[in-house]
């Protein structure tokens, strides 16, 4: 039994004997033959007493009613006031567990990304390739880290196939059209040297990165490297930087290389089918053999390209011999800078 029924019934047995006392008295009025008084005026004191006896007892009990009707309204807002700092008192538990598990999250994402970065400089090939698909991991579960993930996968690559260091060519049109006149021997034609796997596994994991956690100034660094034969099909490579990159041979086919930086970049023999070159940098970039079939090149920036390729054509026809150069069947040059092409 409640507090306040208890209180209830405590009243209650200290009403009750009042009450019937009153009764009792209103019943002697009635009843008990009091001198000078005739019957019929002691049963009509009688009925009066009765009937007040009735508006007090009324009176009493609504008054008593209206009292614990109160007391339980109180008790009741002290349980929602109770109640009410109970759901706070969670709610901070709640703001204090979610923040603590942030942090966890945090600690553990820290931890394992220092153990890739750590196992990236293994000997072992199957530790350097499990290293960074764990970063690849970790950059699709933290947005937050997924930029930092791409500058270090980038730099693993600049440091594992750097660029040779080599004398540039500085030959004019015309010598490099005796080269090619003078090598057509396919039998001495140098076999592109196969990537390595763990190169290769960096690249296609850049090359499939979710780039909505990138801003509008982050641009992949991948200039001066050596990647002759990488495949790179279906990459997600806008803004790249590869100046001066090698990428003879290498497999771009639909790559997305929109305002990509090709500035010098060696892609002799690349296939570049479908690939979306939309104002891509291809200033002194060599294709000499470059597949370009459905290519778009709208607004490409080639430079002295094509005054190269014409000259070539130009001794080929004069010479009445084939000429191996660039395929550019169906490519959509649209609006393309050909500064210094006929």
């Amino acid at each position: 039994m409640s507090e306040n029924n208890t209180d209830a019934l405590r009243s209650w047995l200290i009403i009750l004997p009042i009450i019937f006392i009153l009764v009792l008295a209103a019943v002697f009025l009635a009843f008990v033959n009091v001198e000078g008084l005739t019957t019929e005026q002691r049963l009509d004191y009688g009925t009066k007493a009765i009937t007040t006896t009735g508006t007090i007892f009324a009176g009493i009990a609504v008054f008593v009613n209206a009292f614990y009707a109160a007391k339980r309204a109180e008790a009741m807002d002290k349980s929602a006031m109770a109640a009410n700092e109970s759901a706070k008192a969670a709610l901070k538990n709640a703001e204090a567990a979610l923040k603590n598990a942030v942090i966890a999250e945090d600690k553990q994402i820290t931890e394992r990304f220092a153990k890739a970065i750590e196992q990236l400089g293994s000997e072992k090939i199957e530790v350097r390739l499990g290293a960074i698909y764990t970063l690849e991991r970790i950059a699709k579960d933290s947005a937050k880290d997924h930029w930092t993930i791409m500058e270090v996968l980038t730099a693993f690559v600049r440091e594992n196939a750097p660029k040779k260091l080599e004398q540039e060519n500085t030959e004019n049109a015309k010598q490099l059209v005796n080269y090619w006149m003078n090598n057509q021997n396919t039998e001495n034609t140098q076999q592109i040297p196969k990537i390595r796997t763990d190169i290769q596994a960096a690249l296609t994991v850049i090359g499939r990165r979710n780039c909505d956690n990138e801003q509008e100034n982050q641009r992949l660094d991948l200039s001066n490297i050596d990647i002759r034969g990488a495949d790179l099909r279906n990459s997600n490579l806008q803004k790249a930087n590869f100046a001066i990159a090698n990428l003879e041979g290498a497999f771009l086919i639909k790559a997305d290389l929109q305002e990509a930086d090709l500035y010098k970049a060696k892609l002799q023999e690349a296939n570049l089918s479908k690939a979306n070159l939309y104002r891509a940098d291809l200033q002194e970039a060599n294709l000499q053999g470059a597949d370009l079939q459905e290519a778009n090149l709208q607004e490409a920036n080639l430079g002295a390209v094509l005054q190269v390729l014409q000259e070539l054509f130009i001794e080929a026809n004069r010479q009445e011999e084939d000429f191996p150069g660039a395929n550019l069947q169906a490519a959509y040059l649209d609006e393309a800078n050909l500064q210094g092409a006929n």
